[in-house]
């Protein structure tokens, strides 16, 4: 009767064993599927946000592009008005500017 009781309990260690190594394969392969999807799922994250920078570089280019030619067309403005004004009223700002530099002294043509 021993011996019997004996091979039970070895038979059902076993049995036990058993399903501790079947649940530890399944537990592997799980972890394994996750590890997988994680993986495709962080790829397809830094694909779409290589993407988006690249986009996002691409607008800000233009808009700094679009900025920069107003800039210039308006300094190019500007500089043509200057270029295009009178000696007499070059003259008159400069005196201007002048008494406001050198209040004590006077300028030519007051």
């Amino acid at each position: 009767m021993e011996k019997d009781l004996l091979q039970a309990v070895i038979r059902v260690e076993a049995e036990i064993q058993h399903a501790v190594e079947s649940e530890k394969k399944k537990a592997a392969e799980w972890l394994e599927s996750v590890r997988i999807s994680l993986s495709q799922e962080l790829e397809t994250k830094k694909q779409q946000l290589d993407e988006e920078y690249t986009l996002s570089l691409d607008t800000t280019c233009q808009q700094c592009e679009f900025k920069a030619k107003k800039e210039i067309a308006d300094i190019s403005e500007k500089a043509d008005n200057l270029r295009n004004l009178s000696d007499d009223i070059l003259q008159e700002l400069v005196r201007e500017y002048l008494r406001e530099i050198l209040p004590e002294i006077r300028v030519k043509g007051q």
